[in-house]
């Protein structure tokens, strides 16, 4: 688990998270490449009230030409699902191509102190599992 001190007030900080992905996505779109948005739209489940979205992730465009002429076309695209119920924000993503083989989950609860709180994770049970075979 990570945690990060920011200097902003937790308002300040979901104003400008919410502007930087958006003026990310905006920028990165055109052209058949880049972010395609299939939803974004408000949810509600249990209680929890944000906004969810399903975006796709077009690569190939964004990744060096021999992994172009390598890699399977559906291998470089990725979906992304997000719940952004801010404090508490939860993202998914995934590729078809890979099916269950991969999924990266990233959970995020922000608080509005200097890192001092106990217990602040008690929410997540996720671990990061790596691993790397010699080719």
């Amino acid at each position: 688990m990570l945690t990060l001190l920011s200097p902003f007030v937790s308002l300040q900080y979901q104003v400008g998270q919410l502007y930087a992905v958006a003026e990310a996505s905006k920028n990165e779109t055109g052209g058949g490449e880049g972010v395609e948005v299939l939803a974004n739209e408000p949810y509600e489940k249990d209680g929890e009230k944000g906004q969810y979205t399903h975006k796709i992730y077009h690569l190939h465009s964004k990744v060096p030409g021999i992994i172009r002429k390598l890699a399977p076309k559906d291998s470089l695209v990725v979906h992304e699902e997000a719940w952004n119920a801010y404090p508490y924000c939860k993202t998914v993503l995934t590729n078809v191509y890979m099916k269950d083989k991969f999924s990266i989950t990233i959970e995020t609860w922000h608080k509005p102190d200097m890192g001092d709180q106990e217990n602040v994770r008690f929410k997540f049970q996720s671990f990061i599992v790596m691993s790397a075979a010699a080719v």
